[in-house]
């Protein structure tokens, strides 16, 4: 897709198609519900997670019900959301603009502000993209397909077939709302997986500055923390290397839930509140599973942290003035009339009733994708002495890198003690103690989650821990009596901020890894080639590498074929793990075959002969299999030859 070919009208209406995706919905049921003071981009913030999250159990529902959206249905829905929206403005809008922190100046100051900022970071996010035709890497191919699937059905699909025959068992939060975009602009899949998944990459910002005004109670951290994350982590930009759109996805959603869970926390919360946690909790739990278990860790911890400072405050008021005795239990300190009771548990069955009403409603996708990964899951403990975990323990500090970023996340690691001696914080401190120790390739290790999952999620609580220091070190320094010393401190530490800000923005402006873009323009010209001058049922043998765990890969653009035409490969999308065994098994060994082959030898035509294959499809300088090697081979007709990609077709 030509972007920079696009009129005005054409960007207005991405512009707009995106906001009916990602902003109406949640906005429609936001108006409605009692959220208390928040700034515009607070507001915001909060319209885009509970859009994900109508969206994605809107989408269960109808999986479930076996309904198939057109459409003429689609457009139906966005406007009785855009019905429900003006009405809740006309009946509520007094009670709301009450509620802008700073009144109609906090609405003009942030959209003259935060507008600009949040512009800048989606754009960011498209320009570190710029060089991409396609989506990178390997998740890329099946997200694709997925997003393919659901435009084709009108639904979630409960296969992949005929492309993978396998069980759709897989998070969909972002491929549905992918499919939504898709469908509104007729933009092709591939490049909606691309640049809508891009934009959710740029929003995460906003939500992490949400989930920091929850922290640190002021916008300055909050607003340095969103920047951290834009501009000057490794992580989430490094996402779009890999094609890690689902994740990017949960982590949008996954501080919103955080910030949720501790506004519900708070006694005597309205059940408007429960009903925001409980649309937040199914979206974090139908986007991705790795920011389902982080939820579930945080609303442990926010739990557990409540209920000692109330166990703490009733053995102090059962006992005022006076110290505790040593052999007291706990049991003479509980509440025992019916309005004590109603204090002690008042703050803790909001968020308890909210995740979980949250995770209930998710739970017959998470039950169904339990049922066809059953042997992923898994706990165990690797020794410190295992020596076998060096490798991978390198491989982690890759992730944890580069240089700046190893200077980021130090810094954070400071911010992580004073956070923890700070009441207000202290739940994000053990939180990201946790994550951090998690990291490590030794202790508790919960499968499918692994140690480098963890690793790339640590900007998040980093970002907040490091701009909290920050700041926490600038109130500090206005105690110094000196004036010129008090400023100069201060706006060095504040220089020392942006300064972070930009040193990552400009190590990561081409955060792109090489190795990792599979297709080119030569590619693309080939796969056109292929769709106007081949049959339908036309099979091709491509180019394999290994991937991870027994499975295998594509190395070039003969592994978007099936996806982009239609054609069958050798190998198929990654989520070919997903089928019952043998089939696996029987992919996985010709693609292991695949990857060795350098010639027309009995090998390649024995694999030949039980892939039915009909074409070869290679690219010179990747794979193993080459076009010099393939140019005196008898019953193999070269049919394209241009920029470096060869098509083959077999005649024997």
């Amino acid at each position: 897709m030509e972007w920079f070919s696009l009129s005005l009208a054409e960007y207005l209406w991405l512009v707009l198609a995106g906001l009916i995706v990602l902003v109406l919905p949640g906005a429609a049921l936001w108006v409605w519900l009692p959220v208390g003071p928040r700034d515009w981009l607070e507001r915001l913030a909060d319209a885009v997670g509970l859009s994900v999250g109508l969206t994605v159990l809107v989408g269960l529902g109808a999986h479930l019900l076996g309904v198939v959206f057109s459409l003429g249905m689609l457009v139906t829905a966005y406007g009785i959301c855009l019905f429900v929206l003006a009405v809740g403005l006309v009946l509520h809008l007094p009670d709301q603009r009450s509620t802008v922190q700073g009144g109609r100046w906090g609405i003009l100051s942030g959209v003259l502000a935060g507008l600009p900022l949040l512009a800048a970071l989606l754009g960011w996010r498209w320009f570190q993209a710029r060089s991409l035709l396609l989506p990178a890497w390997v998740d890329s191919v099946h997200h694709t397909l997925v997003v393919k699937k659901i435009l084709e059905l009108g639904a979630i699909p409960a296969t992949l077939g005929p492309e993978i025959q396998a069980p759709f068992a897989f998070h969909f939060g972002f491929h549905l709302l992918a499919a939504l975009f898709s469908e509104l602009t007729e933009i092709a899949p591939a490049h909606t997986v691309l640049w809508f998944g891009q934009a959710l990459n740029g929003l995460i910002a906003l939500s992490v500055y949400r989930l920091g005004k929850s922290v640190w109670g002021d916008w300055r951290p909050a607003g340095l923390a969103a920047l951290l994350v834009g501009f000057a982590f490794q992580m989430p930009a490094y996402y779009l290397t890999w094609g890690r759109y689902t994740l990017s996805t949960g982590l949008v959603v996954l501080p919103l839930a955080m910030a949720a869970g501790m506004q519900a926390i708070r006694p005597s919360q309205k059940v408007g509140l429960i009903l925001h946690l409980l649309v937040l909790t199914a979206g974090v739990a139908l986007t991705h599973l790795t920011t389902l278990l982080l939820f579930g860790f945080f609303i442990i911890l926010l739990l557990t942290g409540s209920l000692l400072k109330r166990f703490i405050h009733y053995r102090r008021a059962s006992n005022p003035g006076q110290p505790l005795p040593e052999r007291e239990t706990s049991e003479t300190a509980q509440p025992r009339s019916p309005l004590e009771v109603h204090a002690w548990i008042d703050g803790l069955w909001q968020p308890v009733v909210g995740s979980v009403a949250g995770l209930a409603l998710s739970a017959p996708w998470l039950v169904y994708i339990w049922q066809n990964q059953p042997s992923a899951a898994g706990l165990r403990v690797v020794s410190l002495l295992d020596t076998g975990q060096a490798d991978y323990w390198q491989y982690i500090l890759f992730l944890l890198g580069p240089q700046h970023n190893y200077v980021l996340l130090g810094l954070a690691g400071i911010g992580l003690v004073w956070a923890l001696m700070r009441p207000a914080a202290r739940t994000l401190a053990v939180w990201s103690l946790l994550l951090s120790l998690l990291t490590l390739p030794w202790g508790l290790r919960i499968a499918p989650f692994r140690p480098d999952h963890m690793a790339i999620l640590l900007f998040l609580p980093a970002a907040l821990l490091l701009s909290g220091l920050i700041l926490d070190a600038v109130r500090v320094a206005g105690k110094l009596s000196h004036s010129g010393l008090r400023r100069g401190v201060q706006t060095a530490l504040v220089l020392g901020g942006l300064g972070l800000v930009l040193w990552g923005g400009w190590r990561t402006r081409d955060v792109i890894n090489p190795v990792t873009v599979l297709i080119t323009q030569a590619d693309l010209n080939a796969i056109h080639w292929v769709e106007t001058n081949t049959p339908q049922d036309a099979r091709f043998m491509i180019n394999t590498a290994y991937w991870m765990s027994g499975s295998y890969r594509g190395v070039d653009g003969g592994y978007w074929l099936s996806v982009l035409t239609g054609r069958t490969s050798l190998l198929p999308p990654a989520l070919y793990t997903l089928a019952e065994r043998e089939w696996v098994l029987q992919i996985s060994n010709w693609a292991e075959r695949a990857a060795e082959l350098v010639t027309c030898d009995s090998d390649f035509w024995q694999l030949v002969k039980e892939t039915g294959s009909q074409y070869v499809y290679v690219r010179q300088g990747q794979g193993s299999l080459q076009p010099a090697a393939l140019a005196a081979c008898d019953g193999l007709l070269p049919v394209y030859r241009r920029d470096g990609v060869f098509i083959y077709e077999i005649v024997e």
